[in-house]
C-alpha cells in the first residue's frame, strides 16, 4: 500500500505539532512587536449596531487588520488598556495576567472616519456578553491571534487510528495506480448530471465531479441536493467554508425545503441567520440525519461525526470543496453517507498546512496534502468533469482551459467586453500589465497605487459592477485595504469590491480582478493552483500586475503558457515560419540552433534530473565570475552563510579586496536578473553528528534541500567535499570545472 496508518498519524500528528507550535511562538512574542507587525491592533470601542456589528476607531499610522479575518477580542484590565504600558510583555502573558473578558471576532469591513488620524473598523461574531460588556464600559479592545483549528486534525487522528473499520479501509489502505492518469466524462452544460449520476450509483457507491471555475458546480449540487430530498433522502453537504454552505443554500432549486425548514447548519451565526432566514440552526451541533432533511456542516464538524460514527447515518453525503479536503478526510466521509459523491477541482487551491515544504517532500507526504487529486488518480470511480464554464469569455475560456487540457468550453452570455479602459481586452480573459518593481517588496507603492487608480476607473464606468484585487500575501493585501480608504473618494470599502489574498477566494464570481504579483517570493505567485484560481475570477478581465521580466522566470509550463497567451502570444511563435526583413531582403527563420548540444559534457550533469549547483565561498574568492561560467542553463544557488563568509572576509587584510567585490557586484546582478538566488540552511536535514554551527554543514544542508535532483556542490574545501560525497551528493572542485571550460 501507499501508506501505512502511521504514515498518516505522522502527517497529521507533525501537522498538528507544527500548527501549536507556530501558535505558541506567536503568542510568545513581545505583545508590542506583534502590535507593530499588524499581528495585534488596537480600537477604541464606538458603537454597538442594532444588527450585531461593532465598531471600533484605530489609528491609520498602525496596521490595519485585513477584512474578512478572524481574531481574539482582549478586554485588558487597569493600565493594559493602553499599548504603551505592555513593556516585555508577551501576547500570552497579558492575556493570562490582564485579559478580564474575551471573544472571537470577525473584521467585516474598513471605513474612513470623520477624523483624518483614525479609521473605523466593524467588527462582527463578538458574543453577547461581551457586546454587553462594550456597551456598558466603552474600553479599548486588543485584537490579537485566533487560536488555531486543532480538533480537525485531532478528529482526523482518531479516524486512521482506527484499522477496524472497513469502508474506510478501501480509501486509506490503496495501491498506488501506476499510470495515474485520470480521464473523466466531459459533461455539458445541457445534459442532465442528475440522471448521469442516478445510473452510475445504482451499481457504485461513489462519484467524482470536477468542477472547474464557473461550471455552475454550486448549481448542479444544489440540483442534486433537491432531488435527493424529494426522494426522502438524508442528506449531508459538507465543505471546508460556511461560505461555501451559505452559498449552496441561496440556490432557488432549495427555497421550498428552507420554506418548510428542512435545512439544517452547524454554527449557524446571527449574520447567516439574517441572510437566510429560513435556514434552521444546528443548535448542539449534533448529527443530525434525517429522512427528506439536509444538513450543512463544514469539514471540522463532519470529521468529528464521522469520528464518533458506528452506524453510517445518511443516505448521501456530498463533498463540495473536495480538492481543501486532506485524505483522511476524503476517508472520512465513506464514516457519513451510503453513497459518497466528491466535488472538487484538482487544478484548484489544495489545503493550507503549516509544515514546511521540504519536510512533505521528504517523507513523501504529498498525496496526503492533495487527497482529491490522490483520490481521483488511483481509484477508477466514474468520474465526471463539468467542462462548460459561464463565467469566462472564449478569450477567457481558452486561457484558463490551458490548465484543463483545453477541455474548456465559454457559454458565457458576455463574449465582448465595453469598458473604455486601455488595459481590458475587448474580449475579455486576461492582459498583462508590466511594471518596473523593486525586488523583495510585497508592498511597492508605485503599483499599489496604480492598482487603486485602475479600481477606482472601473467604479467610476460602473459603481454596482463587482471588482476583486487578489494578491498572494497578506502584507500586500494590508496595505492594498489601507491605501484604498485613504487613497480614493469612498469613506469604505465598498460591498462590491474586494481586496483578498487568493487563498481566501475560491468560488467567487466577479466582473474584473487584478491579480497583483510582487517581485518577492515569485515561486509562492507562480505556483499553479493559486494562479489558475486568482485568474479565474473574473466574468470580464483579469488584469494581471506584476514585474515587466516575468516571463523570464522560473514557473511550471502551464502558467508561462498562459502568461503568453494573456498577451495573444505576441513575443513568441511556437511552430511557425517567422521571417525578418530589412529592405529588400528577408529571411525565413525556420527553427533555432541549441548551441548547448556543442558544449563539452560536463561529468557533474545527470541527463533527466533538475541540475543545481550550490557555491562554496572559497570558490567566490578565487572565481568572481563563476555564476557567468556555469552560465544560465543550470539553477545556481548561493547559501545565505556563503554571503555572510564573504561580508565577514573584507576584514582580513591579506584578502583580494577587488576579487570580493567583484564577487559582490556578479552576485547582485544575477539576483537582480534572476540567473540566481539564495536559500537559507535548513540544519533538520543534516545527519545526527554532524554540527549543525558549522558553516561547512550550514552549506551542505543547503544541497540536501534538493536530494530529489542532482545538487551539485562546487568547491575547493576537501571537507566540504567529503562530507557531501558521504551523503551521496555530487561535487566538483573549481579547478575541476574550469578545466571543463577549455
Amino acid at each position: 500500500m501507499k501508506y501505512t496508518r502511521k504514515d498518516y498519524e505522522s502527517f497529521l500528528s507533525t501537522e498538528l505539532e507544527t500548527q501549536m507550535r507556530e501558535y505558541v511562538r506567536l503568542v510568545e512574542t513581545k505583545a508590542i512587536v506583534l502590535k507593530e507587525r499588524g499581528d495585534v491592533f488596537v480600537g477604541r470601542f464606538i458603537k454597538l449596531q442594532e444588527n450585531g456589528m461593532v465598531i471600533f476607531k484605530v489609528r491609520v499610522n498602525d496596521n490595519m487588520p485585513r477584512k474578512n479575518t478572524f481574531w481574539t477580542a482582549s478586554y485588558f484590565i487597569n493600565e493594559m488598556g493602553s499599548y504603551k504600558n505592555w513593556g516585555e510583555l508577551s501576547w500570552a502573558e497579558l492575556r493570562k495576567q490582564y485579559q478580564r473578558e474575551c471573544s472571537e471576532a470577525l473584521c467585516a469591513w474598513l471605513s474612513k472616519s470623520d477624523d483624518s488620524n483614525f479609521c473605523l473598523v466593524g467588527i462582527k461574531n463578538i458574543s453577547v456578553e461581551f457586546a454587553q460588556m462594550l456597551g456598558k464600559e466603552k474600553p479599548i479592545i486588543a485584537f490579537g491571534p485566533s487560536d488555531p483549528p486543532l480538533e480537525y486534525l485531532m478528529n482526523l487522528i482518531a479516524i486512521v487510528r482506527d484499522t477496524n473499520c472497513t469502508v474506510t479501509k478501501q480509501i486509506l489502505d490503496f495501491e498506488q495506480s501506476e499510470n495515474n492518469i485520470w480521464d473523466p466524462t466531459k459533461v455539458e452544460s445541457k445534459e442532465n448530471l442528475n440522471a448521469l449520476l442516478a445510473q452510475k450509483l445504482q451499481v457504485n457507491n461513489c462519484v467524482e465531479i470536477q468542477g472547474p471555475p464557473g461550471t455552475g458546480k454550486t448549481f448542479r449540487m444544489a440540483e442534486l441536493s433537491a432531488e435527493l430530498l424529494r426522494q426522502r433522502k438524508s442528506v449531508l453537504v459538507t465543505a471546508l467554508t460556511n461560505q461555501a454552505l451559505i452559498e449552496l443554500v441561496k440556490k432557488k432549486d432549495l427555497k421550498d425545503f428552507l420554506e418548510v425548514q428542512r435545512i439544517s447548519k452547524t454554527s449557524l451565526t446571527v449574520d447567516e441567520r439574517k441572510e437566510v432566514p429560513k435556514l434552521q440552526p444546528n443548535a448542539k451541533n449534533l448529527c443530525n440525519a434525517a429522512p427528506g432533511y439536509l444538513s450543512l456542516a463544514t469539514f471540522y464538524l463532519s470529521s468529528a461525526w464521522a469520528k464518533d460514527a458506528t452506524d453510517i447515518p445518511f443516505d448521501y453525503v456530498i463533498m463540495d470543496e473536495a480538492s481543501q479536503a486532506l485524505y483522511p478526510m476524503i476517508a472520512a466521509s465513506m464514516k457519513l453517507g451510503r453513497k459518497v459523491i466528491w466535488i472538487g477541482d484538482q487544478n484548484q487551491l489544495p489545503p493550507i498546512v503549516i509544515t514546511g515544504e521540504d519536510v512533505i517532500n521528504r517523507y513523501d507526504w504529498g498525496a496526503i496534502v492533495k487527497g482529491f487529486n490522490t483520490l481521483c488518480v488511483n481509484f477508477s470511480y466514474p468520474s465526471f468533469m463539468l467542462k462548460d464554464t459561464f463565467r469566462l469569455t472564449g478569450r477567457g475560456a481558452a486561457c484558463t482551459g490551458i490548465f484543463y487540457n483545453n477541455d474548456l468550453n465559454s457559454v458565457s452570455e458576455v463574449q465582448v467586453v465595453s469598458s473604455a479602459i486601455k488595459c481590458m481586452n475587448k474580449n475579455g480573459g486576461p492582459t498583462f500589465w508590466g511594471m518596473d518593481l523593486e525586488p523583495g517588496n510585497k508592498i511597492p507603492d508605485v503599483a499599489i497605487h496604480s492598482i487603486i487608480d485602475l479600481v477606482v476607473k472601473i467604479l467610476a464606468e460602473d459603481p454596482e459592477t463587482k471588482v476583486a484585487v487578489l494578491s498572494k500575501f497578506r502584507a500586500t493585501v494590508r496595505q492594498l485595504q489601507k491605501q484604498f480608504i485613504l487613497q480614493s473618494k469612498k469613506n469604505e470599502i465598498p460591498e462590491n469590491l474586494k481586496i483578498e489574498t487568493v487563498d481566501r477566494v475560491q468560488g467567487l464570481t466577479v466582473n474584473y480582478c487584478i491579480f497583483f504579483i510582487p517581485n518577492a517570493s515569485l515561486k509562492y505567485s507562480l505556483e499553479k493552483e493559486l494562479f489558475n484560481v486568482a485568474t479565474s475570477r473574473a466574468q470580464y478581465c483579469t488584469v494581471i500586475v506584476a514585474d515587466k521580466s516575468l516571463l523570464g522566470k522560473d514557473m511550471e509550463d502551464v502558467v508561462r503558457k498562459y502568461l503568453l497567451k494573456s498577451q495573444d502570444d505576441k513575443f513568441v511563435e511556437f511552430n511557425n515560419v517567422k521571417t525578418i526583413s530589412s529592405g529588400n531582403i528577408s529571411v525565413n527563420v525556420l527553427d533555432k540552433i541549441d548551441l548547448s548540444k556543442f558544449e563539452k559534457k560536463r561529468k557533474e550533469i545527470v541527463e533527466g534530473k533538475e541540475n543545481i549547483y550550490i557555491i562554496d565561498t572559497n570558490v567566490f574568492v578565487h572565481c568572481p565570475n563563476i555564476i557567468g561560467k556555469i552560465g544560465h542553463k543550470y539553477k545556481i544557488v548561493v547559501p545565505a552563510k556563503v554571503l555572510e563568509e564573504l561580508d565577514k572576509l573584507k576584514l582580513k587584510e591579506s584578502i583580494d579586496k577587488k576579487a570580493l567585490s567583484d564577487a559582490a557586484r556578479n552576485i547582485n546582478i544575477a539576483f537582480t536578473k534572476h540567473f540566481s538566488k539564495m536559500e537559507d540552511a535548513d540544519v533538520s536535514l543534516l545527519p545526527v553528528g554532524f554540527d549543525k554551527k558549522n558553516p561547512d554543514c550550514q552549506i551542505l544542508s543547503v544541497a540536501l534541500k534538493y536530494k530529489g535532483e542532482n545538487p551539485i556542490v562546487l568547491t575547493s574545501d576537501n571537507i566540504l567535499q567529503t562530507r557531501a560525497n558521504g551523503l551521496g551528493i555530487t561535487t566538483i572542485s573549481l579547478s575541476d570545472f574550469l578545466k571543463q571550460l577549455r
